[in-house]
């Protein structure tokens, strides 16, 4: 469905294959990922179909743990200031406090963001590229759009958690499928007309210095032949 202009095929000039729809090529795997979210360093691998569920859930467990240490700490914390403790023990229980505050924060807010996409229907690299101008003066285009494999709340829930919802937040039932297909809510014939550049990232975005850095970071480095 997601073809260049000309109307070939999406064709992988690093692999020397073709890719299918969502698939995009990471230079740092040195390979085509399906449904390519990211390069992840923390993991050190890709988050793509296949494993994004478990990158979502490690969020999740990841939020929980950091504010289940901050709130519960909370007394202790204040603990120290009310009676004479000697200074490396302040130091290090603030600190605690302090680091998994800050960490809580951050991975809930990411968290939520990672909420948003999976309700929209959208990867990383796919918000970016609704984002990111295609041209440094041209503006960006509007994320009220939506993505074309917006399938409703449900059903794009179960296209990242699986089809169980008992399971969801747990690391088991991955999303069926194989990653080579994916629903959409506009007909075929709808989207074989669709603009190349509408559903590809690389394609939007310049080949300056500043924008490339932005493609580097999500790993992404698939321009199609």
């Amino acid at each position: 469905r997601e073809m260049k202009k000309t109307g070939d095929r999406r064709h992988c000039k690093w692999c020397s294959k073709f890719k299918p729809d969502r698939t995009h090529h990471c230079r740092v795997c040195k390979t085509c990922v399906l449904k390519m979210d990211h390069h992840c360093p923390w993991i050190y691998n890709c988050v793509g179909f296949f494993n994004y569920k478990y990158f979502f859930l490690m969020l999740f467990y990841s939020m929980l743990d950091c504010h289940l240490i901050a709130w519960t700490m909370a007394e202790t914390v204040q603990k120290t200031m009310e009676i004479e403790t000697p200074f490396i023990t302040m130091f290090l229980i603030l600190f605690a406090e302090t680091l998994a505050g800050f960490l809580g924060l951050l991975v809930t807010l990411f968290f939520m963001f990672h909420i948003w996409l999976m309700l929209s229907a959208m990867t990383t690299i796919e918000f970016c590229e609704k984002t990111l101008p295609k041209k440094s003066n041209s503006p960006a285009k509007n994320l009220g759009d939506g993505s074309l494999y917006d399938m409703g709340g449900y059903a794009n829930i179960a296209a990242v958690l699986g089809d169980n919802v008992l399971l969801w937040l747990l690391p088991l039932n991955g999303p069926s499928g194989d990653g080579l297909k994916y629903g959409t809510s506009q007909p075929e014939e709808t989207l074989a007309l669709s603009n190349y550049d509408e559903l590809d990232v690389t394609k939007r975005m310049p080949r300056g210095k500043s924008d490339d850095r932005k493609r580097y970071e999500l790993g992404c480095d698939d321009y199609d032949v």
